[in-house]
């Protein structure tokens, strides 16, 4: 999280140089170009998804539980100002698809966890908890 729009997932590898500020998707929040608007530069990572506009990540959690098969091995992360839940799909480190979960309920999602009963936990910004999943 950082400047207006262009949140990164970034698979992070010793000795990798990931661009911040050379490069990012993102422009500061007055509108300017950081560096120039540059979004790829020689010797630097991409990274393995983005999102514009913003996500605003604030918690994330891989699910590894067995209730819930089909999200076996996903990525969850909460967004605050973009009021929903991303379920990010993986296949070989790649994105290979984005569902957004609870959008209907317009809250600011501040962290997430896995329970004990294969469920995912979510809390909001006014202290909200949401449980998702079966059982």
């Amino acid at each position: 999280m950082g400047p207006q729009g262009g949140d990164e997932l970034n698979l992070v590898e010793a000795g990798k140089n990931y661009g911040w500020p050379d490069i990012t998707y993102g422009i500061e929040y007055n509108d300017d170009k950081i560096s120039g608007g540059a979004t790829q530069k020689e010797g630097m990572e991409q990274p393995v998804y983005f999102w514009d506009p913003v996500l605003s990540p604030s918690g994330m959690t891989f699910y590894r539980g067995d209730a819930i098969p089909e999200w076996k091995n996903n990525l969850f992360i909460t967004g605050l100002n973009s009021h929903h839940i991303a379920r990010i799909v993986l296949e070989n480190n790649k994105v290979v698809g984005e569902e957004r979960i609870a959008a209907d309920q317009q809250q600011r999602f501040r962290a997430i966890t896995e329970g004990n009963d294969g469920a995912l936990y979510a809390v909001t910004d006014e202290g909200k908890l949401y449980r998702i999943g079966s059982r």
